[in-house]
């Protein structure tokens, strides 16, 4: 007993202590496995279900682009429709169309009939071919869609409108239709679930494919269910079953087998011509994602299985990692942040080092404010110098030298950005630093560029609003003087007047000086206003059927006078003008010329000479010319500093010379800004001492149309001499004769031209129409004539001049000068003077200054409606001349109580100011419209009033006006307006 005590106790086997842990272990791997089975059963299911109900949002997303697409162009379809009804004009229907399709993309637009012919805007006829038949769904105005395709060309989606039956280029259609290319459908429908690899369809209910959007296949699939009778797995019950869903509209999804390949098929109704949506992916894109679960699965249970292996050492290390973790993590956070606000701020952060000027970082942003990739500065800073501007005064200074640890240095710097060379400036904060050891430096650079734009725009600002100041007191001065000057005049000589009133020629010398005054006065004044319409924009141009002969004619006769009175020389010229009779704004174009001359003749001391060339070049556009105007003097010119700054407003010259002579400084600004609303241009070009010349050069529509015919038949063929001593005159009007058919030659000297005509009797060839400058050097045109009358040459003479030939004109009579013509001579000009010669046609009698007082008027009776009482009794006196009876009212409410008191038929014309106390003239011609009595509604009306812009016109008309007539009344507009009405 005792040895039995003493035997030891029977430890425990090893394989005993492990088998619990391994059973264990092998339970969790088992539990592990059933877990990830069911749960690959799970997610499998799952995957299919979330990968189908993604394909049906993809089908669905696309399926309502589709509709929308749909639902647009038809509403475009009927926009077009309305427009159609509405016009009938070609020109019009094709540009609207061909601006409808860049607005709107579709690829043509068709005119259609019931049986698919058509035709396009541009006139271009075909057959659309048309897989439906459009005679029921046209005759019950219903719109189509339906695809289609032509000879040639892609197949098209077409959408189709019913239209009341119309007719274009002599084509009667039944429908328009616009038409787009299937790509551009096909980009409607969004292919990109499942890496690209879903496709989709649009087909009939009987599966015809209207738009295959499929992938990886190479044939053309034609009909849907076709195809999936010949190449699926499905029986005929399920085709049938899923072809009824089909045309029922439905939506739904199933598994299918095409050829060798699984796919899900999911489809949608469209409710667009009964269309349904098919989409299509292969299984295996879904399955490759189960196998990728599975194989992690597997992972997962290896890592699960290991993780228990391991699970002893990881609760050991796991409290050092998660700290060092932390650490890292709040390491990687505060490194994004920093990055992230580099990058979206404008401060550039850089460190050096303070012994090699080594980069340890810098701010990715640099690149964006500075054009240099980081890395470039991080590989040698020195780069950042090569940015100041050349010229930079600081370029090269070193402002860390010397900077230690924990101070601060700020200065300015001005870079050059190194891709757009925009200059950018920053504001540099330098610190020194210590890091580990090493002296460091941290530079902050913050842009200021937006501030020193601010700050810059300000002191333009600034300065252009002095300028402006300073421009409008000088303006003010300058108006001041001018103003006053007339006005002076005006109030001077009416007093004189009045002092002398019995000296009837004294009388008759200051009205006529007072009203010259007043012209100027006037002219003062429609200079600024025609300005401040420039610069509001108010200011249109109107073309109409211009002759330039009676442009340059006109011209001449109203400086004739000033060049009377300084004794000027006026040559006025035309070459190579081929088209005489344009279109254009025939008042702005006498403004540019007048204004030009004007100033050439206001600058040109007495005895000098001023010209006026014409000439026509070609144009760069078919049936417009470019004509060149040269306004020439010999005047005293002006700075070659004035010069570049003479067509801005307000901008006179002062000098000695200059400041006598009168004017707002707005002539060439305006003469500039109509040049420009012309399309045209103006230079200058101008000494001292020594004249000026303009050049503008304006395009001009031809009135090719109605040109006459140049030849003259009863010259056709015979001979003429030309004498001029400027060989650019005898140039042009030998061109002009021998386009009207005649045989030219020309002299510049008057003796050869009597030995040419000697010659010519003498040789059976005589002439038969001689054209002789008056004023020639050896001899004046009168005494060539009286030695070719010696001659016993009874040939027509035709005296060219620039000049009045009324002084000469019984002594050039006398010599045996047949005809006088004036320079410019244009080819009507030249046909006029020339039948007129032959006895053929009698040239117009010249009109008189004031229209002609006749019997038209007597007995009319006019309300006159003015509220000012001077400019009343000047308007009665003017109509009682021309016969009218009239009664007067002094403002718009006793007009309108005048004109509904007065018996129908009593006034005969009211004319009517517009600004008036109590009742303006637009609401007095309203209330006189709005009478119940016909006859008075109807009574004309004509505006006479001081508000002279293109507005007043249009508010006079809006309001009910007949006419308009602007103040102070040009007598020969008051008739000719009166004529036109009564």
């Amino acid at each position: 007993m005792a040895d039995e005590k003493r035997k030891p106790k029977r430890s425990c086997h090893p394989r005993q202590k492990w088998l619990p842990a391994a059973a264990a272990i092998l339970l969790l791997v088992l539990l592990a496995v059933g877990l990830s089975v069911r749960y690959i059963s799970f997610v499998s299911q799952t995957i299919y279900q979330e990968s189908t109900s993604h394909l049906e949002e993809v089908l669905h997303k696309s399926n309502n682009m589709l509709k929308e697409m749909v639902r647009k162009n038809v509403t475009y379809l009927h926009l077009y429709n309305g427009f159609l009804e509405n016009t009938s004009d070609e020109d019009e229907i094709q540009a609207y169309i061909e601006q409808a399709q860049k607005n709107t993309g579709f690829a043509n637009f068709y005119f259609l009939t019931y049986d698919g012919n058509y035709i396009t805007v541009t006139g271009e006829t075909g057959y659309l071919g048309l897989q439906t038949n459009l005679d029921e769904k046209l005759a019950h105005d219903e719109d189509v869609v339906v695809n289609t395709a032509l000879p040639g060309k892609p197949q098209m989606l077409a959408f189709i409108c019913p239209e009341t039956q119309g007719s274009y280029r002599g084509f009667a259609y039944d429908a328009i239709a616009i038409s787009y290319y299937n790509d551009a459908v096909l980009r409607l429908l969004d292919n990109s679930a499942f890496e690209g690899n879903a496709s989709n369809y649009v087909i009939y209910p009987d599966g015809r494919v209207v738009i295959d959007n499929s992938v990886n296949r190479k044939e053309t699939i034609y009909n849907f269910i076709a195809m999936l009778r010949d190449h699926s797995d499905l029986s005929e019950e399920q085709i049938t079953e899923l072809s009824n869903a089909f045309a029922q509209g439905s939506s739904g999804n199933l598994r299918v087998k095409l050829s060798d390949t699984s796919y899900y098929l999911v489809y949608e109704g469209t409710a667009v011509q009964n269309w349904t949506m098919v989409g299509l992916v292969p299984t295996k894109i879904v399955n490759a994602s189960l196998d990728e679960l599975w194989f992690h699965t597997v992972q997962i249970v290896a890592g699960i299985v290991a993780g228990l292996a391991l699970l002893v050492i990881l609760l050991i290390v796991r409290r050092s990692h998660t700290t060092l973790r932390r650490k890292n993590t709040e390491i990687l956070y505060r490194d994004e942040l920093f990055q992230k606000l580099s990058r979206n701020v404008d401060d550039v952060f850089l460190m050096l080092d303070a012994e090699t000027s080594k980069v340890d970082y810098v701010s990715p942003n640099i690149e964006r404010l500075l054009g240099i990739p980081w890395r470039e500065v991080r590989q040698d800073a020195r780069v950042l110098a090569a940015l100041h501007p050349n010229g930079f005064p600081e370029r090269d200074k070193n402002y860390l030298k010397g900077l230690l640890s924990g101070q601060q240095r700020e200065w300015d710097f001005e870079f050059e950005h190194r891709e757009t060379k925009e200059r950018r400036w920053f504001h540099v904060i330098a610190i020194g630093s210590e890091v580990e050891g090493r002296a460091k430096y941290i530079l902050v650079l913050s842009d200021r560029t937006a501030d020193k734009q601010v700050n810059q725009a300000l002191s333009d600002a600034v300065a252009a609003a002095e300028t402006a100041n300073r421009a409008k007191s000088t303006f003010l001065s300058n108006m001041s003087h001018d103003i006053r000057t007339p006005m002076n005049a005006i109030i001077g000589f009416t007093t004189l007047a009045l002092s002398n009133i019995d000296d009837t020629e004294r009388v008759k010398d200051y009205l006529g000086k007072t009203l010259a005054s007043s012209n100027h006065l006037l002219s003062l004044i429609n200079d600024v206003l025609d300005m401040s319409r420039i610069e509001s924009g108010k200011i249109h141009l109107e073309e109409v059927e211009v002759n330039l002969s009676d442009v340059l004619h006109d011209l001449k006769t109203i400086v004739s006078g000033q060049i009377y009175a300084k004794q000027l020389e006026l040559y006025m010229d035309v070459m190579d003008v081929t088209d005489e009779d344009v279109y254009c704004d025939k008042t702005r174009l006498n403004q540019i010329l007048l204004n030009l001359l004007s100033n050439a003749i206001k600058f040109t001391p007495a005895g000098g000479t001023v010209s006026v060339r014409v000439r026509q070049l070609a144009g760069k556009v078919h049936g417009c010319g470019q004509y060149e105007f040269r306004i020439k003097d010999n005047g005293i010119g002006m700075s070659q500093e004035f010069a570049k700054k003479i067509f801005e407003p307000f901008e006179r010259e002062r000098t000695s010379t200059v400041s006598r002579i009168q004017g707002t400084g707005l002539g060439m600004a305006i003469t500039k800004n109509i040049v420009d609303m012309m399309g045209g241009t103006i230079e200058v070009q101008t000494a001292q001492g020594k004249g000026t010349e303009f050049t503008v050069c304006v395009p001009m529509r031809a009135q090719t149309e109605q040109r006459p015919v140049e030849k003259i038949t009863e010259l056709e063929g015979l001979k003429a001499l030309v004498v001029d001593d400027d060989f650019n005159t005898c140039d042009s009007v030998t061109k002009m004769l021998v386009k009207v058919g005649m045989r030219a030659e020309w002299t510049l000297s008057g003796k050869e031209a009597v030995l040419r005509a000697r010659q010519s009797i003498e040789m059976s060839d005589a002439y038969h129409a001689y054209i002789i400058d008056w004023r020639l050097p050896d001899m004046n045109g009168i005494e060539v004539t009286r030695r070719i009358r010696s001659l016993n040459d009874d040939t027509p003479i035709i005296i060219l001049t620039a000049y009045d030939w009324s002084d000469i004109e019984v002594e050039a009579k006398a010599a045996g000068v047949t005809a006088f013509c004036s320079k410019p001579m244009f080819m009507s000009d030249l046909r006029e003077t020339l039948m007129s010669a032959l006895g053929q046609k009698q040239t117009d009698a010249a009109q008189g200054l004031l229209p002609e007082k006749n019997a038209d008027f007597k007995g009319k009776q006019i309300l006159l409606v003015e509220d000012n009482e001077l400019n009343r009794e000047i308007a009665q006196e003017i109509l009682r001349e021309y016969g009218f009876l009239v009664d007067t009212a002094e403002n718009g409410a006793v007009a309108v109580e005048k004109v509904s008191t007065a018996a129908p038929g009593s006034y005969d014309l009211v004319l009517m100011d517009v600004q008036m106390p109590i009742m303006d003239g637009y609401t007095a011609t309203r209330k006189i419209r709005a009478l119940d009595d016909p006859a008075r509604a109807t009574l004309p009306i004509i505006a006479m009033t001081a508000n002279a812009f293109d507005e007043d016109r249009r508010n006079a008309l809006e309001s009910g006006m007949n006419g308009f007539l602007s103040k102070p009344i040009v007598i020969g507009d008051l008739v000719q307006e009166l004529h036109k009405i009564l």
